[in-house]
């Protein structure tokens, strides 16, 4: 079977750049990206003078946690630190982490990756109170609750388990607010009336901090020498505690402003038009440190307070603020943010020749940024060089407030994860929501909604739905599935959902935790770090693939290399001569700051009916290369004459291109 092209006359226009051959002779061109209207964004929880934990700013869960050091190096995908009350276990370049769901928590330096280990005893209940070597338990002694810091010796071995001194007989068991940092913590136990107190962590001691008046009080910002605490009762104005002399008379703060933020016997806070300030906390005129900030400062466990600035997206920043040899508050550059392409956002498709983009910008007259999907049509001329058309706006996303006038939103994360139709666009999400799709085929759909239900649709009317996920791929008018069996998968008609045949075994030792299916070719995993591989049901042979995160076209398989930070194309048996069959490299797999493990959909993408790949680079920009393949017929479909039509689309073949809603005679 061939593949044909239309469209042959098209050329590569300047912004597309210029179309070229790789090393390997597969047709390639790259469409460049310019920059954007922001840089990278960051939103940092915690902090030190070597980096800081960003939060990441996507949609999607779990949240994507990133250290970023000074040299603008950082470690993707950190395991979620430890969540309890709306606290996180973080502190400074330190993490608190629970072993799934065991007594063992690990303390991770993340910034040389090294993690210390700890086995809680029977009765004992963590907290996010910890710090390089330490963490602080509740345990309950002779019906009262003490408190314990258990230590992991600088030589390793078992922790030592240190009594804290200094806890009162009345401590309530519960810690519903902590700040931490190196030198110690400031601990509200209890409710809103609870126990205010400071924890010394060299010391091993506890002081409560003395009320002040019958008010409930909040902790508000920790600095080296200071507490801020704020009261729930109008009349009373927030007041600094000494941290050495809890019992000395507290600096009430009059007229304060709000998202307060300590910096030693200073205060920074966000001003009304986005600028930067800092007073001092006893009262005195106001600086402004930064014109514009973007977050909510923070204090760092080095006491230094740092935020997200700058004066445009070419000058942004996370800055640490300092106190200068003249006692006043001192702005400098702790990790330069910089700035994006308008295709970093992410969001890749190839769908029967036809290119689609994830794109950000800003629209005329609106101050905040936007996603829209841009496209372009790509050809093969007979002389084998590829083109693309300029990368054009064809429409948003699909999503939109729920209420109010349409208009696209900015797109992030997972919906930024483009499925493919098999008619060259892409799924548009619906008004006012988002629904995961995980795979698509013309009218029907396979979704996700949530963490347990999925759903086969045709448009909007549902076909099927399950109470759990399970591996399962749209091909036609075809639903396969995996069985209850390891290594079985078996297909049903659409919209009938009548079954097609018996199950069919593709050699898998697992039950598969995802399936593809593209014309003759099945492809099963165990996991992206399990076994996979490709079935082909006409040789009814297994055909052996690289492990991970992978997408199946007609003839090949593109998979990601994580280690290798490479993009490979593994070649199947008839589908190229003999002496290409095999992983060979593709080209490079792109990593950004909170990038997801999984990059397909949002940094590269396979035309499934044996067309181009696309990725997005390092530099930002869109490259396309078109693996030259022969696709056969489908095994229930035995070969025949080619038929009187072809699809008039980008690419088209004998067998026709399924889906296709406009044809021609062929020769007309």
């Amino acid at each position: 079977m061939t593949v044909l092209a239309v469209g042959a006359g098209l050329v590569p226009s300047a912004e597309a750049g210029s179309a070229v051959a790789d090393s390997a002779g597969m047709p390639s061109v790259t469409l460049k990206g310019e920059l954007g209207p922001l840089a990278q964004p960051a939103a940092p929880i915690s902090a030190d003078d070597s980096g800081f934990l960003s939060l990441g700013t996507e949609s999607g869960n779990p949240a994507q946690f990133t250290w970023e050091r000074r040299d603008s190096t950082y470690v993707n995908g950190l395991p979620q630190p430890l969540h309890l009350n709306d606290m996180w276990g973080v502190n400074g370049g330190f993490g608190l982490e629970q072993v799934g769901t065991t007594r063992s928590y690990r303390i991770r330096d993340y910034d040389t990756g090294k993690a210390v280990q700890f086995d809680l005893p029977a009765g004992d209940t963590a907290t996010t109170v910890f710090a390089e070597n330490r963490l602080m338990t509740l345990r309950k002694t002779a019906g009262k609750w003490t408190l314990h810091l258990l230590e992991m010796p600088a030589a390793g071995g078992r922790p030592v388990d240190r009594l804290v001194s200094g806890v009162p007989d009345t401590l309530p068991g519960t810690v519903t607010d902590a700040l931490v940092d190196s030198r110690g913590a400031a601990i509200h136990f209890g409710g809103p009336y609870g126990i205010q107190t400071l924890l010394d962590f060299a010391a091993g001691r506890l002081t409560v901090v003395p009320e002040d008046g019958a008010s409930a009080t909040q902790l508000v910002s920790l600095s080296a020498t200071t507490v801020l605490y704020d009261s729930f009762a109008d009349d009373q104005p927030r007041y600094l505690v000494d941290r050495d002399h809890p019992d000395a008379p507290r600096t009430p703060l009059k007229n304060s402003p709000s998202n307060l933020t300590l910096l030693d016997d200073w205060i920074v806070y966000p001003g009304g038009d986005g600028e930067l300030l800092a007073q001092p906390a006893a009262g005195g005129t106001a600086l402004t440190l930064l014109p514009k900030s973007d977050t909510r400062p923070i204090t760092g466990v080095d006491g230094a307070v740092y935020v997200v600035s700058g004066s445009d997206p070419d000058d942004w920043a996370v800055r640490r603020i300092t106190l200068g040899a003249d006692g006043t508050p001192a702005v400098g550059v702790h990790v330069p943010l910089p700035r994006q392409t308008v295709y970093d956002v992410g969001g890749v498709a190839v769908d029967h020749g036809q290119l689609r983009v994830g794109t950000l910008h800003v629209p005329p007259g609106v101050s905040r940024a936007t996603t829209y999907l841009s496209g372009s049509s790509l050809s093969l001329t007979a002389g084998g060089t590829l083109n693309a058309t300029p990368l054009r706006n064809v429409g948003d996303l699909g999503r939109h407030p729920a209420d109010g006038p349409r208009g696209d939103l900015q797109c992030t994360g997972e919906c930024l994860r483009l499925v493919p139709t098999g008619e060259g666009d892409v799924v548009r999400f619906p008004r006012g929501h988002w629904v995961p799709t995980l795979s698509a085929s013309g009218r029907y759909t396979l979704q996700r909604p949530n963490s347990r239900f999925q759903y086969v649709l045709d448009g909007t009317k549902e076909l099927s739905h399950t109470a759990q996920w399970h591996a399962a791929s749209l091909w036609g008018n075809e639903l396969w599935s995996a069985g209850r069996e390891s290594g079985t998968v078996s297909a049903v008609s659409l919209p009938s959902m009548k079954a097609r045949g018996s199950a069919v075994s593709v050699g898998a030792p697992c039950i598969p935790e995802e399936i593809q299916v593209v014309d003759r070719w099945i492809y099963w995993s165990c996991g992206p770090t399990g076994k996979a591989g490709v079935y082909d049901r006409t040789t009814k042979h297994v055909i052996t693939v690289p492990s991970g995160y992978a997408e199946l076209a007609d003839g090949y398989l593109v998979s990601q290399n994580e280690a290798a930070a490479k993009l490979e194309i593994t070649y199947f048996p008839g589908a190229v001569p003999s002496d290409r069959v095999g992983t060979s490299e593709l080209g490079p797999l792109k990593d950004q700051v909170g990038a997801p493990a999984d990059r397909r959909g949002r940094f590269w993408a396979v035309d499934r009916f044996g067309g181009p790949v696309a990725y997005l680079t390092n530099a930002g920009d869109v490259t396309v290369k078109w693996p030259q393949v022969t696709p056969f017929p489908s095994p229930s479909s035995p070969p025949t004459a080619p038929p009187a039509w072809i699809c008039v689309r980008t690419v088209v073949s004998t067998r026709g291109c399924g889906n296709c809603r406009s044809r021609r005679r062929a020769g007309s």
